[in-house]
């Protein structure tokens, strides 16, 4: 049986260094073959930072050369080898060798590194290699790289190859992310939701739906993003990813920041070390169960939307008296409905109109800019405060001690809940607490009167017991009253 010869023929090199490659480069035994090397040139942060994971020690991707031997005119072979995959790492390591770029510092940098990296020791910070310590540059250019040596007579060998390690199938920037590790991918996958159009299998009626899916390493997702965003599901996740960011950088820094593609990988590199358990992961997590509840069983919406109902939400609720939760999809189907009149409109008619200059055409064009973001936003909340006139709660939730000393006198030291049921409950002032009678989620003021004393231990705290007691204090003192006018 005759087995045939392989073509091409791919030997594994594993003993090459860092070193091999740039002083072959340099020697021009490693060439760029041009009709393969078309694509975009790594920026000079994409270099730095591919020259920090080798310091880091860091696995990087295989190198592919195609070796070709010409015969010189003394006889012997000279050995080429073009370059398959690989050209851009192999620039970044020759550019970095001759002190064309210095390295980024954690500390100095801002968006790069993720925050546990920021002070760990890293001698090779803000280098050009010039500047490494002998030990240094000699553990770099001892930095061992793994080559696939490419032998073929049959140059479509080598094109078919090339098409293999870049093809393959198209992946989103978000299906990159959904790959990667960290704990903000978790996180991400987790309310986004990632699935493969499968029903969950149970396993021997052991096992959720939830469960089951976590088992094949899919996520069965947030329902505000699951039933109410009018995306792919890739483009779900991204959605999540972009919201939080702006929440996150509203919380930080008081500003908004553009979502871009670029950002967005930024932003997961900088939090592989998110903690799913901080209150920030938690407020999130709230105000998207908030915002389902409300628009629960409504038409999809569209991300924009999305973005700024949740940026809404977390502001209402911290900042005015509860009850505008009624009256938010009503008001929002409102906005919505001028928005697309405005659409509608002639072209000579659209820009004296704010929902589409200062809305509707900021949500097609540039829409994952900070500036545009910030500017749709501004406009979003002055149009939805103006339609659901909700009442600013007081900014001051807790009576100072001068206020509690005067109510704990005023209320001659008895529990005014006990005294309104007909008891005689002496407080100590250890034992005293001060109550709103309208409750301060409710716009109720943090002031003398509106403030009323109680033993900690009658101290109404449950929505039912906080109404209970505003429902007896209007009736006692409307009773009281029409006896001192009587």
């Amino acid at each position: 049986m005759n087995i045939p010869v392989k073509d091409p023929k791919i030997e594994t090199l594993t003993e090459l260094t860092v070193n091999h490659l740039v002083v072959q480069k340099s020697k021009e035994n490693i060439r760029i073959n041009y009709e393969y090397q078309r694509g975009i040139r790594w920026t000079v942060e994409q270099e730095q930072m591919f020259i920090d994971s080798i310091f880091r020690g860091y696995s990087i991707p295989a190198f592919y050369l195609h070796k070709i031997s010409d015969s010189r005119m003394d006889g012997e072979d000279n050995i080429i080898h073009f370059i398959v995959d690989g050209q851009q790492r192999i620039n970044a390591l020759s550019r970095f060798t001759q002190n064309e770029f210095r390295l980024l510092d954690p500390k100095d940098d801002k968006s790069k590194f993720p925050n546990f990296l920021k002070n760990a020791p890293c001698p090779w910070g803000g280098c050009y290699f010039k500047d490494l310590s002998p030990e240094l540059q000699e553990e770099f250019k001892n930095y061992e790289v793994l080559v696939y040596e490419i032998t073929t007579k049959n140059e479509n060998s080598i094109r078919d190859l090339f098409i293999r390690l870049q093809g393959g199938t198209a992946l989103t920037p978000q299906e990159k992310r959904d790959s990667w590790p960290g704990n903000f991918t978790e996180f991400v996958l987790r309310i986004g939701g990632k699935t493969d159009g499968k029903k969950a299998k149970k396993t021997d009626g052991r096992v959720t739906d939830v469960e089951a899916l976590r088992i094949r390493g899919l996520r069965p997702g947030h329902n505000l993003f699951k039933e109410l965003a009018k995306s792919k599901e890739s483009n779900r996740r991204q959605l999540v990813a972009q919201i939080f960011m702006l929440y996150w950088n509203l919380q930080k820094e008081n500003n908004f920041c553009d979502t871009k593609s670029k950002n967005i990988d930024e932003f997961y590199h900088a939090h592989v070390d998110f903690d799913e358990k901080s209150k920030e992961a938690k407020r999130f997590e709230e105000i998207c169960d908030n915002l389902y509840r409300l628009f629960q069983g409504q038409p999809k919406l569209y991300g924009h939307y999305l973005i700024h109902l949740f940026l809404l939400v977390d502001q209402l609720s911290k900042e005015y008296a509860r009850g505008w939760e009624r009256h938010l999809v009503k008001k929002w189907e409102e906005f919505d409905k001028r928005r697309q009149r405005a659409l509608k409109e002639k072209d000579s008619e659209k820009e004296s109109n704010p929902y589409y200059s200062k809305y509707g055409r900021r949500a097609h064009t540039h829409t994952d800019a900070a500036k545009t973001i910030e500017q749709r936003h501004v406009f979003f909340v002055e149009e939805m405060l103006k339609m659901l006139k909700p009442q600013k709660l007081d900014k001051k939730r807790a009576f100072s001690d001068e206020e509690r000393r005067e109510v704990f006198r005023r209320d001659k030291q008895t529990c005014q809940w006990c005294k309104m049921a007909g008891r005689n409950h002496p407080v100590s002032w250890n034992e005293c607490e001060i109550h709103h009678i309208v409750p301060h989620a409710k716009g109720g003021s943090t002031e003398l009167e509106n403030a009323v004393l109680v033993h900690r231990d009658c101290h109404p705290e449950s929505p039912e017991k906080v109404a209970e007691f505003k429902a007896l204090w209007d009736k006692y003192h409307s009773t009281k009253k029409a006896q001192d006018t009587a």
